[in-house]
This record gives C-alpha cells, structure tokens and sequence, in this order.
C-alpha cells in the first residue's frame, strides 16, 4: 500500500496592518517619515556620544535656553576647543541629520562609511579633537530641530544663526571655531558644505588663513564667483584645497581642471556623488594629514601635485585675486 503524501501548504506572508508596521510614521501633519531612517539617525548620534569619541552636544544659538527656546546643536569632541594641538571641522551636504555623510551609503553599505563615525575615529586615533556642524537643522518642529519644514505648517520657526545652511557655518566659525586654541585646523566639507565654508571664509578670512592648513571638498558646491576678492581669499582656495569630484568621463584620482572651484579637482570617477568619499577616502585622509604635517608629502616630480602645492609668486597671486568668473 502507497502512503498518501502530506500536503504541505505554502505559508504565505502576513500583510502589514499599520503604516508602523510597514516602516513609517504618519506624523500629525499629514506626512510620512521613515521608522527605519530614524532609527538609524539616533543610532548615529548615539554611538557619537558613546566611548571611544564621547563627542558632546553644543547647543545653537549662543547663550540659548534648551528648555525654553528654539535651538539646535553641533558636536564637539572633549577638548575641541582647549587642545593647542589639531582640530578637524566636518560638515555634512545637503538632506542629512547631523552626523552623517550620506544616508545611501548607510542604507547600501554600511552605516561607518555613511555616517561621520569612521572618519571620526580614524582622527581621533591621530591625536585629533573633532567639530561636527549641523547645517540642516533649520526649523523648529514639534519641539526640536528639524531638516524639513511641514508642507502644511501655518507658522515658520527657524533656528537663530541657522536658519540657513549656508548661514550656520559662519555662525559656528564666528562663534565656536575662530576661538578654538588648536594651532592647526582642517576642514572635510561635502556638497553644500563646502558652499557654507566658502561663506565662512568671506567673513573669518584672517583666522582661516592662519589656521586651516587643509580643506578637503568633496563634490564642494561652492564657486570662485562667490569668494570676495581680496586678503588672499582665493589663494587660499588655490594652495590649500581640493576638491574631490564625481566625473565618470575622468579616471579615478585624475586631475580635473574646472577653474570654477578655484583649486585642485581630482576625479573620483564616480556617477553618483554619494560614492565619491568611500571611493577617495584613503586619499582624502593623507591629504589632510599631509597638509597637517603629520606625514611627509611622497617625492613627485609633478609640480600640480595635490600634496605638493607650492605657494604662488606675487604676479600669480593677483592674477587669481584679480579673476572673476560669472557663475551660471
């Protein structure tokens, strides 16, 4: 006699009855926010707070009352702003909470490479003290600052100081950073970061000059046309920056000559610019250590090395003072 096989029914997979449950949050506003994103963010901030980087809230604007008042925050490392020795100042593009680099790269690869905890800890392992902006907290939402402003929101609450993104960089230059004791300081700015700082160094010029040995641009938005001229602004983009671009037409760590930005472009060959920073890492991080002095450019017999610019003659300097380009 033949057994009668059992049937094994394929379970099926139970449908979500809640937005919570398929991942969002549906706000009181009518929008939809993503748990899982969120999520991430906090888990960011945490682990920046936690050992081995301790990193500390600092809240915006000066002087303000956390409990009372619209404010927001940045993040400073123990002894940012006492160490006489290095600080390095990062600051994050457009669309990210504060702490983050890019949240596809969180999401595809991992969230060390997406966020500012790698490079953080790579620093501090250097001997470095770290600042962290938060360029997108601009509104005060729901008793905190937010990135986006309710589609449907009937009054607009900004953050003083901050209001902008391209305003809270100055802001923290003016107020934080030009009053830190370091004697060497650097700046990885990405996106509209780097637009920011280019704002910033309109207005704290003579500190930037004599302090940030190293700017590191990474798909920088900023423009030669928007630098005042004059007090070596512009020289100071030319011998003390690169700009580390998406350009899949140039191959990678090529030179890419685009007279808008004022300095150095290298190729990160890249389509995306998400990718350009994993993909240029390693080489971003010996610029900035090379133009810190904590390791010896290698010898090169190319003058236009990026880890090798030499300072400009006094016909070549007001040449690039002199130039102004129309931005489009």
């Amino acid at each position: 006699m033949y057994r009668r096989r059992k049937v094994i029914k394929e379970k099926k997979p139970v449908i979500p009855d809640t937005i919570e449950e398929f991942g969002y949050r549906l706000k009181s506003n009518g929008e939809i926010r993503s748990i899982s994103l969120e999520l991430i963010g906090n888990e960011v901030e945490k682990k920046l707070q936690e050992e081995p980087l301790n990193f500390q809230k600092i809240y915006i604007p000066v002087g303000v009352d956390p409990e009372k008042e619209p404010h927001s925050y940045i993040y400073m490392t123990p002894h940012a702003m006492s160490t006489p020795d290095k600080v390095v100042v990062l600051i994050a593009g457009n669309n990210t909470r504060i702490g983050q680099w890019s949240r596809r790269i969180m999401c595809d690869e991992n969230i060390n490479s997406g966020s500012m905890i790698r490079m953080s800890q790579d620093f501090v392992a250097k001997g470095y003290e770290v600042i962290i902006l938060n360029p997108n907290a601009n509104f005060w939402v729901e008793g905190r600052a937010q990135e986006n402003l309710p589609v449907h929101t009937k009054q607009i609450i900004t953050i003083p100081g901050s209001d902008l993104a391209e305003k809270h960089t100055p802001y923290v230059f003016h107020h934080f950073i030009r009053n830190v004791k370091a004697e060497k300081v650097a700046v990885i700015a990405q996106g509209w970061g780097g637009h920011g700082f280019a704002c910033a160094l309109n207005n704290e010029v003579d500190f930037i000059k004599s302090h940030v040995k190293g700017v590191a641009f990474i798909d920088s938005a900023h423009s030669k046309g928007m630098i005042e001229e004059g007090e070596g602004r512009r020289n100071f983009l030319f011998e003390r920056c690169v700009n580390w671009s998406s350009d899949p037409s140039t191959p990678k760590g090529q030179p890419i000559n685009d007279v808008r930005w004022s300095c150095q472009g290298i190729s990160s060959e890249q389509e995306v610019s998400d990718f350009t920073l994993p993909t240029m890492y390693d080489d971003i991080m010996k610029f900035i250590f090379i133009k810190m002095g904590d390791i010896e450019p290698p010898p090169s017999d190319d003058e236009n090395d990026e880890d090798d610019i030499q300072d400009l003659t006094a016909e070549e300097a007001q040449a690039i003072e002199g130039i102004t380009i129309d931005a489009e």
